[in-house]
């Protein structure tokens, strides 16, 4: 009695389902169509539409196989590919949607944003991670074209210099040793990702890496899934930057935007005694790219710390980091205000850069 009563159900809802939608009351702009399909199988046993019917509003036509739709409102879809039917246990041919159709109804057909203009190229995004600076795109190629090659040389240069220097000439293989897979003079720790490995030191408490690294991986999931900021004009990211909507997709060059923007070109270094009468002098030193960086995520993570907690658990803290990031990203961060008073006290240090209270005597 209840298997019954379920499958009275399950044909109730089929039959609402397959209703136009002009029957509810409902006003539409266009009258509802509702295609109903008949399939079945020909003797070589591929799958055939037998019937088509088509219900437009209140009026509906059967049409066979063979014979176009006649329906004055929307023509009804062609046939299925067999791409496009499965066939399930009991023998019939079931519609399933495409990949296209799927993203269609999903996204809304919202066009790719990597596809529009003003991107990153590969060469671009990894001086970015490099160094800190977005070139332009022909230096970029170029840099890109010429390091491998410098490389090459160096590790050429200091291998000939080993062999002349050194007492053996002849390692005493017979033949040469296989190429390895990666180049000449790489250094090993360049495998990882620059900006994530610092960033995942950073992060790490107690000696924890994998929890790093999992707070790294739900910051970028975050970032991910997040709408695309809206840039500020009173606090520029770096020149060169690409559209706010390429940000999301690409979450690593996300972070990359965000802490190198807001990272400080120098630091203010304070010479004890050097001012004269015990007093300290001021100057400006300026910072290497992994500097600017730890000092920038030490900065966010300290706007992180003086906020009240939302709640608990594993994602709290990721997720603390992913909306700092953003609020960078966009200009609501407060980092930037540590940002402008370090380069305003440099700069008004400059004045100490040629003082003679620096130079050192040189002993007799």
């Amino acid at each position: 009695m209840a298997s019954r009563t379920r499958l009275m159900g399950v044909c109730r809802a089929l039959a609402i389902h397959a209703r136009p939608v002009a029957q509810f009351g409902r006003e539409s702009a266009r009258p509802a169509t509702t295609v109903f399909r008949a399939y079945s199988t020909d003797s070589n046993g591929q799958p055939t539409l037998s019937r088509d019917t088509v219900t437009a509003g209140s009026a509906s036509s059967s049409i066979g196989s063979n014979s176009p739709p006649t329906n004055s409102g929307e023509p009804s879809s062609v046939s299925p590919t067999p791409q496009e039917t499965s066939q399930d246990s009991s023998g019939s041919f079931i519609e399933t949607l495409s990949d296209a159709a799927l993203e269609q109804i999903l996204y809304g057909g919202r066009p790719a944003t990597s596809a529009t203009g003003g991107g990153l190229t590969a060469a671009q995004e990894e001086a970015l991670y490099r160094g800190g600076t977005i070139p332009p795109s022909a230096e970029a190629e170029a840099e890109a074209l010429v390091a491998p090659v410098a490389r090459s040389q160096s590790s050429e240069a200091a291998q000939l210099s080993a062999s002349q220097g050194g007492d053996i000439q002849n390692p005493g293989h017979k033949f040469g040793l296989p190429k390895k897979p990666y180049p000449e003079g790489f250094n090993m720790k360049q495998r990882y990702h620059p900006v994530l490995e610092q960033l995942t030191r950073l992060l790490m408490r107690h000696g924890k890496l994998s929890v790093a690294q999992r707070n790294v991986a739900t910051v970028m999931n975050f970032l991910r899934t997040a709408p695309a900021p809206i840039y500020s004009p009173k606090f520029p990211l770096l020149p060169g930057t690409p559209p706010a909507s390429h940000l999301p997709l690409n979450p690593v060059l996300y972070i990359t935007l965000a802490i190198d923007s807001v990272a400080p070109l120098l630091k203010v270094r304070n010479i004890a005694g050097a001012g004269g009468g015990g007093r300290a002098l001021e100057l400006p030193v300026p910072l290497a790219v992994r500097q600017r960086r730890r000092i920038a995520v030490k900065w966010i993570l300290d706007v992180i710390e003086k906020k009240p907690s939302k709640g608990s658990g594993k994602k709290q803290f990721p997720h603390r980091i992913a909306e700092e990031i953003i609020a960078v990203v966009e200009g609501r961060s407060s980092v930037w205000e540590k940002r402008k008073q370090v380069h305003k006290l440099g700069t008004a240090a400059r004045a100490n850069v040629n003082s003679k209270k620096l130079k050192v005597k040189k002993k007799m």
